[in-house]
Parts: C-alpha cells; structure tokens; sequence
C-alpha cells in the first residue's frame, strides 16, 4: 500500500469528519465502509475488516462530536446573556460605596469581551 493510497483515505475521512450534514450511526457506517472498501488493505479473506471499519467510524465520529461541541460552546460563550451573566457575576463579588461607581464598573466591564470577563470573573 503506497502512501498516496493512506493520504487519500486520509482525506476522504477528514472530508466526512468536516461535513456539516448531519448522519445517524448508520450512515456514517456506510459511508466509512464505502471509504475503506476502496483500498485491498482492509479486507480479510475478501471480506471488509470490521476493526478496522469501526476504528474509523470511531475516529469520525469522535472528532465531529468535539467539533460540535466546539461549536455550541463558542456560541454560549459569545452571547450577550453570558456577557450580562459575567458582568453581575463580578459586580457581585465587589464592593461598591455608591451607584456611581456600581455603573461606572458595568460601563467598563460592558467594553470586555466574554473571555476577558471570564478571566476577570474567575480571578476575583
């Protein structure tokens, strides 16, 4: 097997891990099954190797769940009702002498972004 044959495996599993379509268990199955039976290394006594099929699926499936989450969690964690969430989080935690300086402090923090709060909530 050359290594052409490993980078094109390769890529077509990158490809399917990046799709943004959604499958069921099934289909990416399949879909791992159709990209292996391309290649003679995977089969045993001319049948596909199931190890080998599921190591992939197992592959595939594992980094489009994290690039899901990954997704979800920048979502969350760029909404203005995290921001707000943070803010009173941190005003909470302060000690104010009026409402002046309570709305200056929320005029400052308001400026940050969620990061930067989070950094500063979780410091205090």
């Amino acid at each position: 097997m050359t290594t052409d044959t490993i980078a094109i495996i390769e890529k077509k599993i990158e490809e399917l891990i990046n799709d943004k379509t959604e499958y069921n268990f099934l289909t990416l199955k399949e879909k791992v099954e159709k990209i292996l039976k391309n290649v003679d290394i995977f089969f045993i006594e001319n049948e596909l190797n199931t190890k080998a099929v599921d190591m992939y699926l197992k592959n595939v499936i594992t980094q489009r769940n994290n690039i899901k989450k990954e997704q979800e969690k920048t979502k969350i964690d760029n909404s203005k009702e995290t921001k707000y969430i943070l803010i009173e989080s941190i005003c909470k935690k302060c000690q104010f002498q009026s409402q002046e300086e309570l709305i200056k402090k929320i005029d400052e923090l308001e400026k940050k972004t969620n990061f930067e709060l989070n950094e500063i909530n979780n410091s205090l």
